[in-house]
């Protein structure tokens, strides 16, 4: 029997979003890493090296198996999808020539990024693409959509009386779906994939390619205007193009999104915009984790990174190339820029783990979730191992009122 084992030794690179999860838990399209590579090869198992997420995610055990072996690092895009399978140990490097992967005669973990003295062959598969940065799953959404809805084998759907549909064949509608009168569903331009239990309301618009996540809800007059990834139980209004929302989080309100990725657990209030261009037309800057730095993206189209657990209030302006880390709080009415470091408000004043923990079990409590001990001390982990990360000066916020000293004065009577 043959293993494939997807390592998560990239995490810091994926920042703000696997300060939560692995590597191979992201989505681009329809599946996560993990789901769709199961899917193409079989016998696939996530392995973190993360102590603060084993208790959350399932990470196999390095004595269970001791022969045939492939490692991969997940985020990965494929052109085709090559065999992996060799005569004997292979060194995989992506079409960049980055290695990525290896096969083994014989089970071991070993960071295949850096493959000292390695003896084995090597083979570079142009096929392949390995991912650096969260925002280069912008640019694999709408190819991937269409590919997992290929992968998944499904392509039928019920009609729904009021309801138009353009392109049929790429349409996929599973069974359990509520589909309200005067929605348009075209898939003239790529697939749309609409998973169970999900509710799309009244006169919206759905452009291919898409994907509406499990019991997600899609808003009345909501528009989404292709190459969007909407994740699980996730609310979603307003206008959102070139977007991924990876799963129980709201955007049900009026207002723009468009190259944008929205972790888990985050709430964006009512008239807030995402702009994804510059005034200038010029490249985008946006903050990278692994440099502590903002690093110029080459991007001419990029919204913002929204982390996990991140709230913003109503009628917020995020402007291009903003980076909030993981429970990071914009205050309503403002202007949000640059790097929120997580943990704070875009003052720069800093969120008390008690504060974060007390909003978080609030949140979740709402999709019948709670905290538990093992979650909680992963937040905790979070908090001290995101210090590091703090820029000086590094705060996101700007706007007509200042609201500083009655949020200061607020938190001082808590």
């Amino acid at each position: 029997m043959i293993v494939t084992l997807l390592l998560d030794y990239d995490w810091e690179k994926f920042l703000p979003f696997t300060w939560t999860r692995p590597t191979w838990d992201l989505r681009i399209g329809i599946f996560t890493f993990l789901e769709r590579i199961s899917k193409l090869y079989g016998n696939v198992f996530g392995y973190t090296h993360r102590k603060e997420l084993r208790g959350l995610f399932s990470s196999f055990p390095e004595n269970k198996h001791d022969g045939e072996t492939i490692l991969l690092l997940p985020t990965i895009y494929f052109k085709k999808y090559p065999n992996f399978r060799k005569e004997k140990d292979t060194l995989f490097l992506d079409a960049s020539g980055k290695p990525f992967g290896a096969y083994l005669k014989k089970f071991r973990v070993f960071d295949v990024r850096n493959p000292d003295n390695w003896d084995g062959d090597v083979e570079k598969l142009e096929e392949v693409i390995l991912l650096q940065t969260p925002w280069e799953f912008l640019d694999y959404i709408h190819d991937q959509i269409i590919k997992d809805h290929q992968i998944s084998g499904k392509k039928s759907f019920k009609p729904y009386k009021g309801v138009a549909m353009i392109s049929t064949p790429d349409i996929f509608i599973d069974t359990s779906v509520t589909i309200e009168t005067g929605v348009i569903l075209d898939a003239s331009k790529g697939s749309i994939f609409i998973d169970s239990g999900a509710v799309i309301r009244a006169n919206s618009y759905i452009e291919g390619p898409a994907y509406i996540g499990r019991s997600s809800v899609v808003q009345p007059m909501t528009r989404i205007l292709g190459n969007v990834a909407i994740g699980p139980v996730s609310k979603v209004g307003g206008e959102i193009t070139n977007s991924i929302i990876w799963g129980y989080s709201n955007k049900q309100h009026d207002g723009f999104m468009g190259h944008t990725i929205v972790a888990e657990w985050v709430n964006i209030g009512a008239g807030t915009n995402f702009s994804n261009l510059k005034n200038t037309y010029g490249k985008i800057k946006a903050f990278y984790y692994p440099e502590k730095k903002e690093v110029d993206t080459g991007r001419q189209f990029l919204g913002a990174m929204v982390g996990p657990h991140a709230k913003i209030g109503i009628n917020t302006a995020v402007n291009s190339g903003t980076v909030m880390g993981a429970f990071t709080f914009a205050i309503a009415d403002r202007i949000v820029s640059g790097f929120v470091p997580d943990f704070s408000w875009i003052d720069g004043s800093e969120v008390p783990l008690e504060k974060a923990l007390e909003i978080a079990e609030r949140m979740m409590s709402r999709r019948d979730f709670s905290i538990t001990d093992i979650y909680a001390d992963l937040i905790k982990h979070i908090k001290e191992e995101s210090k590091k990360y703090v820029v000086a000066g590094a705060s996101g916020s700007s706007g007509k009122k200042s609201r500083k000293t009655k949020k200061k004065t607020v938190r001082s009577k808590k």
